[in-house]
């Protein structure tokens, strides 16, 4: 049984953001307050980590557990790695390493990011022992009991990973999706699927463009993610069809 609980859906300034508050988000509906985007799936006896927002300590602890098997990043911005952290003081005093997956180009990037995190680095002197191993990742993944497949997305300034579980999809941070990537997201029972705002944006679909795509894909079902503060849930919840419902955080999806 496959089991996805989104940890936090919200865009990269989370709702309520520092600058403008609230936006178009109703602030006494408790689905609003939203935290930076990461999803845990588990299966079996493994617990994958789909990215590590910011907000990922107080995530996991609303979440009700720390285990987390091994972490699967879908691009380096900083609303989804700059958590890595905050796992420190689950594997730091651990004989082995937490494992971390993605790209060739992301791991890359959090090897040297995040290098005193790395096990190439060695500082016996250092108070950070390094706790975590990159795993480049090309089409397809198997972690613990999780067998994936992986495809690229069009992120606008660079490009995100997409990831299918059997009938499972999860694609935040996509702006346009190619046919290579459409034909990974066909048959699908669940996608969750970022949709920043009302607009369409250089890096970020419109919910405009993620309608159009579920009108082609015919998923059986769709969540939104990845939300800014112009994206109501109740607005969202009584103005889409059945079948497509904005997410919240600590939703859970059984599969």
């Amino acid at each position: 049984m496959l089991e996805i609980t989104i940890l936090g859906c919200g865009a990269s300034a989370g709702v309520p953001s520092l600058k403008y508050g609230w936006g178009e988000c109703n602030r006494h509906n408790p689905k609003n307050r939203r935290t930076r985007s990461s999803i845990i799936i588990t299966n079996g006896n493994t617990s994958l980590l789909v990215d590590m927002s910011p907000d990922l300590r107080q995530q996991l602890l609303d979440y009700g557990s720390s285990v987390v098997d091994g972490v699967f990043v879908t691009h380096v911005h900083f609303d989804h790695v700059n958590g890595i952290n905050e796992l420190r003081p689950l594997f730091f005093e651990n004989d082995f390493l937490l494992q971390i997956y993605g790209r060739e180009k992301v791991m890359e990037d959090i090897r040297k990011s995040f290098f005193y995190l790395c096990d190439h680095h060695v500082d016996i002197s250092a108070t950070y022992r390094p706790y975590i191993s990159t795993n480049v990742v090309k089409d397809e993944f198997v972690i613990g009991d999780i067998t994936g497949t992986c495809f690229e997305q069009d992120h606008g300034y660079l490009k995100s990973t997409g990831i299918r579980i059997g009938n499972f999809a999860y694609s935040t941070d996509v702006a346009h999706l190619d046919e290579k990537a459409m034909s990974q997201l066909r048959d699908l029972d669940t996608w969750i699927v970022g949709c920043t705002s009302q607009e369409q944006r250089p890096s970020h679909a419109s919910l405009e463009q993620v309608l159009r795509w579920v009108e082609i894909l015919k998923p059986r079902k769709t969540f939104l993610t990845h939300m800014s503060i112009s994206m109501d849930y109740e607005t969202l919840e009584d103005g889409l069809p059945a079948n497509i419902r904005p997410a919240y955080d600590q939703m859970k999806i059984i599969l």
